[in-house]
């Protein structure tokens, strides 16, 4: 009787009587290996970090070989994937539709993600400069923890993008900052002058699509700051209101 694999991380298992005399190798392959790019099993799922490289738009499908495999030829094994795109594009990662629990990190500062199960099913978005714990069960992702601690330096016209925290350089001149158009109740973005040139190059703060900012004036009003060294966070709260100071 052959070999078979695992359901989920296609681990071998051999089968009865099979691989006499060489079974201990591929035990040993199974739990991991004494070189960090050697094939592994379980320990490329508990401890697996791996960098893909994608580029532009299109689909990238993870490697899903059976076995003790190295991390190129089985990517959908590693506990944590870390996702670089050259260009600024919305890229989709098909995974395999089965159960896993992962580590993501979009490393590209303008590439968003598209995370799909198998050809055609539920998928998750990995927004820019973003991590999530996620686990599926094969049909459906779910978020187990989402988060960014990353802060990013501007200095000049930008869109933000919900939890994002900006350093905003007005030194070089005055710019505009444009809140995210399709906010969420209590999505925020952070600002911070970074070189205390607010008062001389004002940043104009611009709500997106027809969102408002303290839910003063009409839809699209814009927010001149003229403060140096001001930092502020607003936190959308709904249509009426819009983007509110969450501190003061």
């Amino acid at each position: 009787m052959a070999s078979s694999y695992s359901n989920r991380l296609l681990i071998e298992l051999i089968g009865s009587g099979e691989q006499a005399g060489s079974w201990g190798d591929t035990t040993n392959n199974n739990f991991g290996s004494t070189s960090a790019t050697g094939v592994a099993a379980l320990e490329h799922a508990i401890a697996g970090v791996l960098s893909i490289a994608t580029s532009g738009t299109g689909t990238t499908t993870l490697t899903t070989g059976n076995g003790p495999q190295t991390q190129a030829l089985n990517q959908a094994r590693q506990a944590c994937l870390r996702f670089t795109n050259s260009g600024d594009a919305t890229h989709t990662v098909q995974f395999p539709a089965t159960q896993k629990l992962y580590i993501l990190f979009n490393a590209s500062s303008t590439c968003t993600y598209t995370l799909r199960l198998g050809a055609s099913g539920n998928t998750l978005t990995l927004l820019p400069l973003r991590s999530k714990s996620v686990a599926t069960d094969g049909t459906d992702w779910f978020d187990l923890e989402t988060g960014s601690t990353t802060w990013i330096e501007k200095t000049t016209t930008y869109t933000a993008i919900a939890g994002d925290n900006i350093f905003a350089d007005t030194s070089g001149g005055a710019f505009t900052i444009t809140l995210p158009a399709s906010p969420s109740q209590g999505d925020e973005v952070t600002m911070v002058d970074s070189e205390g040139t607010f008062d001389t190059n004002n940043l104009t703060v611009e709500p997106g699509g027809s969102t408002k900012i303290m839910g003063q004036g009409s839809a699209g009003d814009e927010m001149v700051v003229d403060t140096n060294g001001a930092a502020f966070t607003l936190c959308f709260q709904d249509a009426t209101f819009g983007w509110r100071f969450k501190n003061k």
